[in-house]
């Protein structure tokens, strides 16, 4: 139980430290100046100088205000992608006292590795609820984050043992929601880059709705029907696609047939159609970078994301049965 103690301790310093260093360094050094934890490192005692509990503090507030502001909270989280991982390497490194070259080596990349895996997982989902359109949902977040960064910190050092068993799952839930994290931000970013493209390029967004990516062009012409007519196509990212995962990249090709939703999966091109016939009517909802686009068919609605330039150029009528030559721009 001792070493689940020590574990604890150090995982759970280290994970913290990846979402808020400062509030951590800040809560660390005044525990140990003040006792108000027993047994603590005698190498912690560095914290616990007066110097470096204020700049620790003053920096928390550059933190929690940056926080608070959509956009500046993203740009903070990236000047701190490497800050946070070696901080809570340090963190780590301060805990285990005299010890091998080896064991050092692996304390510091168990420390970086946790404190990253946290950090990821903060910048990832600070960005998804960045693309919201009201700020409250952020404020709301960070104040969590604070309060979560002050409590586990504490935790860590006071209860040990219950945070090794609190960080092992916090990893296991890492572990389950990065891949919909990464296509999250991918998605973002996409769209973040389409939206540049466009403005540079004033017939970017027409000319991408009219040509087929080449490995997704061949895919389709094996798989259409030999009469069957191009009218549209664009990137898009699934929301709520029966057997596609959330927020997948897509390539959609809206024909005089159907909608073909090609997405790849396990690094093979696969394949989604819904039939003209099934949809009773299709509404898109706008956004600052992605537009939302809704199906609605007799089985349930089916809802994906689309590139705000490239929406302009979705065909109001999907009844459409001849290939659309009309230039938007």
């Amino acid at each position: 139980m001792e070493i689940i103690a020590k574990l604890g301790s150090i995982l759970g310093l280290s994970f913290i430290a990846g979402i808020n260093l400062y509030a951590t360094v800040a809560v660390v050094g005044i525990c140990a100046k003040y006792q108000l934890v027993q047994g603590l490192p005698p190498e912690f005692q560095v914290l616990a100088h007066d110097a470096v509990i204020f700049v620790a503090i003053f920096l928390y507030l550059i933190e929690f205000l940056m926080d608070k502001v959509p956009g500046l909270d993203t740009l903070w989280d990236s000047i701190h992608t490497l800050i946070r991982p070696l901080g809570g390497a340090m963190l780590a490194l301060m805990q285990v006292g005299e010890a091998s070259p080896a064991m050092e080596v692996i304390v510091f990349m168990l420390g970086a590795s946790l404190a990253s895996a946290a950090h990821i997982t903060k910048a990832g989902t600070r960005l998804i609820i960045n693309a919201s359109p009201e700020p409250f949902s952020n404020m709301i977040l960070s104040t969590g984050e604070d309060v979560v960064a002050v409590g586990y910190s504490y935790l860590s050092l006071a209860y040990p043992k219950i945070t090794f068993f609190l960080t092992v799952a916090c990893l296991t839930l890492f572990l389950l929601v990065f891949p919909l994290i990464l296509r999250t931000v991918r998605m973002l970013f996409g769209a973040l880059f389409f939206k540049m493209k466009c403005y540079l390029q004033k017939e970017a967004a027409w000319m991408a709705s009219k040509t087929v990516p080449l490995a997704y062009d061949l895919f389709y012409d094996r798989h259409k029907d030999p009469d069957e007519k191009l009218c549209w196509t664009g990137r898009a990212h699934s929301i709520k696609i029966p057997g596609i995962p959330r927020f997948s990249p897509l390539q959609v090709v809206i024909s005089s047939k159907a909608i073909h939703f090609l997405y790849r999966r396990r690094f093979q091109i696969r394949e989604k159609v819904l039939p003209l016939q099934e949809i009773s009517y299709h509404k898109t909802y706008p956004g600052m970078l992605l537009v939302k686009w809704l199906l609605r068919t007799d089985n349930g609605d089916w809802l994906l994301q689309l590139y705000q330039p490239l929406s302009t150029t979705l065909p109001h009528d999907l009844t459409l049965k001849d290939e659309v030559d009309a230039n938007p721009f």
